[in-house]
């Protein structure tokens, strides 16, 4: 008569865990979250899609209070999203060449010595 097997399991003698490791996943942040995309047109394409209900839904769920006035209401998601938009991006740095200072604000810092 042949053996009944018990099931075998790998161990790799770590405990497994679903702590969350950084800090998106704490917070449960992520660009896309949010709207779903960072481009405009996408997302104007989006709000042309839902209905009232829908739009105000989506505008509860990105802390926006909701008003009856459809056209209105999407352009304050749309100005919303550009702002949201707008804060993730990096600011660029301008790589202008240093000034060397006159020879009037050199005698003054001269001064100081």
């Amino acid at each position: 008569m042949a053996k009944k097997r018990t099931p075998q399991f790998e161990t790799h003698g770590q405990v497994d865990s679903d702590a969350p490791t950084n800090l998106e996943q704490i917070w449960g942040y992520n660009e896309l979250a949010r709207y779903g995309t960072l481009d405009e047109k996408e997302y104007q394409g989006r709000l042309d899609e839902m209905n009232r209900t829908d739009l105000e839904s989506h505008a509860r769920a990105i802390g926006l209070v909701p008003i009856h006035d459809t056209t209105r209401l999407k352009k304050n998601l749309i100005r919303e999203f550009q702002s949201f938009t707008v804060s993730l991006k990096k600011p660029v740095q301008s790589k202008l060449a240093p000034k060397t200072p006159t020879k009037e604000v050199d005698a003054i810092l001269k001064e100081g010595r």
